[in-house]
């Protein structure tokens, strides 16, 4: 008969990433030998390439339908490219990114999700404000309401965050007001206090007086900031924080994400958004099967990376999740608290990628 099998509990003197299982029931029904009816959805980040290079999301994606239905040709398998959260995230989305003021767009569904433009990876906060006043006004003579999906993650910018507002905060959400502006983080920190932006900064650091004092220099300014733009934008919602600058995630990237968000912005989790808007999260309602390969398996990955709605997904369907990363930083406690029933790591490259997907595809979907 068919079988999976699951993680058991860590015991005492078990490596962070070591391997405990329990074989369980079928994975799937069972008809003459063979496992029928088989469907896994593969959720695919950029890969590492070796040397500091990157393997597209796209790519990898395309190397994992292959290795995958190479080790086990009788499962319907589905990989798609997911988004990082970070500001390059579009690339990962079909369709021909268009130039819009100081970035590119590219349009998925009734969406428009906004790249830097070029290659780079952070955002430009004056290139990023003249890219939304366009798409802005462009809306605002044709009357049509549309979404602008700005990816920020955790990045810090390529400037000073607040120089975003341009002319005046008020100014920017007034001509901000014809379009809806969702920005994606990818860290629940506020924009300051204990748990805030300079709180960040010292973490692991707090003997470095050096650090010690950017910090407190860091929380003075951004509290000055903050009290007068507070009172601008007023109280964000009925629930929750009275203040902005208390809001979790307002203090991701660098402080890009409280600008924008006093500017008008909606701010919401990046890994969830992105798992959806690539149609992970449509495909995964048929799924037997569940698989994240990201680039990193983490503590903070755990708590804000592509596992996230791979794992709330296959929790809502009852059927297991597990985990492909260059590195697996997390023991086995942590990741089936996260939802997680397994997790391997692979080597840097499409080739490294490929082994160990089909390593996988073999434990988790065996032809019998």
């Amino acid at each position: 008969m068919g079988s999976r099998r699951l993680p058991s509990k860590r015991r005492a003197g078990d490596a962070a990433g070591s391997e405990n299982e329990v074989l369980i029931g079928p994975l799937c029904h069972v008809a003459h030998g063979t496992l029928e009816g088989m469907n896994v959805v593969v959720a695919v980040q950029d890969w590492p390439a070796g040397a500091g290079g990157t393997v597209p999301s796209r790519e990898a994606a395309r190397a994992v339908e292959v290795a995958w239905r190479r080790s086990a040709p009788h499962v319907e398998v589905t990989a798609i490219a997911v988004g990082d959260g970070g500001p390059r995230s579009s690339d990962a989305l079909p369709g021909e990114p268009l130039p819009v003021g100081g970035a590119m767009a590219t349009s998925v569904r009734d969406a428009r999700v906004l790249a830097p433009s070029g290659s780079a990876t952070r955002w430009n906060p004056h290139d990023l404000s003249t890219a939304l006043l366009g798409i802005a006004a462009s809306a605002s003579a044709s009357g049509e309401r549309v979404t602008v999906v700005v990816p920020l993650g955790d990045e810090p910018p390529a400037g000073d965050a607040t120089d975003l507002w341009g002319g005046g905060l008020e100014a920017l959400r007034t001509a901000l007001a014809s379009i809806t502006v969702v920005a994606l983080v990818s860290a629940s920190r506020p924009l300051v206090g204990f748990h805030g932006m300079s709180s960040a900064l010292r973490d692991g650091r707090e003997g470095d007086l050096a650090i010690g004092a950017a910090a407190q220099e860091q929380e003075a300014r951004w509290s000055a900031i903050a009290l007068a733009a507070d009172a601008v934008v007023g109280r964000p919602g009925l629930i929750g924080p009275a203040r902005l600058s208390d809001v979790r995630g307002s203090g991701a990237a660098g402080g890009l994400a409280y600008c924008l968000a006093a500017a008008g912005a909606r701010l919401t989790p990046a890994s969830a958004f992105l798992y959806d808007l690539a149609g992970a999260a449509e495909a995964a309602t048929r799924a037997n099967l569940l698989v994240a390969v990201t680039e990193t398996l983490t503590p903070t990955a755990l708590d804000h990376g592509l596992v996230v709605p791979v794992a709330a997904a296959a929790g809502a369907r009852a059927v297991p999740c597990v985990g492909i990363a260059p590195s697996v930083q997390v023991g086995r406690r942590d990741l089936m608290a996260a939802g997680v029933a397994s997790a391997y790591e692979a080597e840097p490259g499409i080739n490294g990628l490929a082994a160990q997907v089909q390593r996988v595809a073999h434990t988790w979907t065996p032809h019998r």
